[in-house]
């Protein structure tokens, strides 16, 4: 049973996702994630299966915030739906290859891996970097079936939209900035759809908590779901009144400062 405080916690970190969504134009998953993983400690859930449950509700939730966010992009004309026809069976298949990796780590590893996926990105941000192709062509399917794959496997394992390989990978061919981003988003909704079916199905030993099937905490996609949608219109009035340098730079330092927590508690277990 939760109580009032996980409740106001889980929706607070659901309305957080959804505003630095809104925000800055990426998955929650890299705020959803730790978020979870460090709720789930509090609350008690047992602690060698924090970061598969964090995992595995957070890719349900992205059901949720996904649909949302094509729907918004497909009115605006922004996703190119045949690019993600033509990426989606290995969008498929990495998906279902990560979780089948990710159910035999131990939760130290997961958060490892996670940390250094979060380092990455905050690097990626200070340095701000975007490709800029001089001669953009179509993507060829063995690049996006390749891109596909890795998209989905890496999504598989960390519980995450893949918005940090597949927009670069469409600026380079081509598309404009809303084009990528419109289409990134298009590839989230398959994928969180995917996950969470392995995550009910192709599951570790059972876990034994109330309100989990799989790796999917239930009560907390109740809670944190709605929220990530009611904050995402937020983070998008915010984006055009406060400046985006510094909000770049502040939510890299808060990315790098979960990647090094998590990477120091793989060291420790080390």
């Amino acid at each position: 049973m939760l109580s009032a405080l996980d409740m106001t916690l889980l929706g607070a970190l659901g309305l957080a996702a959804g505003t630095l969504s809104g925000l800055f134009g990426i998955g929650g998953g890299m705020v959803i994630v730790p978020g979870l993983f460090y709720l789930f400690g509090f609350m008690g859930l047992p602690e060698m299966t924090l970061m598969h449950l964090a995992a595995g509700t957070s890719m349900t939730i992205m059901i949720f915030t996904a649909t949302s966010s094509v729907l918004s992009h497909h009115l605006r004309g922004n996703v190119q739906w045949p690019i993600l026809w033509r990426i989606l069976p290995a969008v498929g298949v990495g998906v279902v290859l990560g979780k089948l990796l990710a159910n035999q780590l131990d939760s130290q590893w997961l958060e490892g891996i996670f940390g250094c996926f979060l380092l990455i990105v905050a690097l990626k941000i200070f340095l701000d970097w975007l490709p800029t192709p001089e001669d953009p062509e179509p993507p060829k399917q063995k690049w996006i079936n390749l891109v596909g794959t890795v998209l989905g496997f890496k999504s598989g394992v960390l519980g995450i939209g893949g918005g940090a390989i597949s927009a670069p990978f469409l600026l380079y061919s081509g598309l404009s900035m809303a084009q990528a981003s419109g289409t990134s988003a298009s590839f989230t909704l398959p994928i969180a759809i995917i996950g969470t079916a392995s995550c009910l199905w192709l599951v570790p030993p059972e876990i034994g908590v109330a309100g989990v099937t799989g790796t999917v905490y239930w009560p907390a996609v109740a809670l944190v779901a709605p929220f990530t949608i009611l904050g995402a219109p937020i983070g998008a009035k915010l984006c055009h009144t406060i400046p985006q340098a510094q909000l770049k730079r502040l939510f890299a330092l808060l990315l790098l400062g979960l990647g090094l927590r998590l990477l120091g508690g793989t060291i420790a277990f080390v």
